[in-house]
């Protein structure tokens, strides 16, 4: 499998756009577009984004080796932790960013 289709297949099992995917990542939809048709290829700072904001391994995405998905331990962090981490974040992102976020989350909810 290339890259190019597990890119594919891994947007479209998180339920994202193009456009949501590209404003998560900071890049325009045309170079989404590029990198899943193989006319180009993202940079390993983008491999690496796409990788953390489609929770999947970055070995998996950029090579095909190993397991797709990280497995986490669920007690590792707490809920507590997580939201204050959320809020610290939050007001950082910019609109278009926020606008993405909101989608994943109607995404997931």
């Amino acid at each position: 499998m290339t890259l190019t289709i597990r890119l594919i297949k891994t947007r479209r099992e998180k339920r994202l756009s193009q456009q949501a995917l590209a404003d998560l990542i900071g890049v325009s939809r045309s170079a989404l577009a590029q990198w899943e048709t193989d006319m180009s290829r993202p940079s390993l700072d983008n491999l690496r984004k796409i990788a953390e904001i489609l929770d999947v391994s970055f070995e998996w995405l950029a090579t095909g080796r190993g397991n797709q998905y990280i497995t986490v331990n669920d007690d590792e962090v707490s809920d507590d932790e997580l939201d204050d981490e959320i809020s610290r974040l939050l007001p950082r992102l910019n609109t278009r960013h926020k606008k993405a976020l909101l989608d994943v989350i109607k995404v997931m909810h």
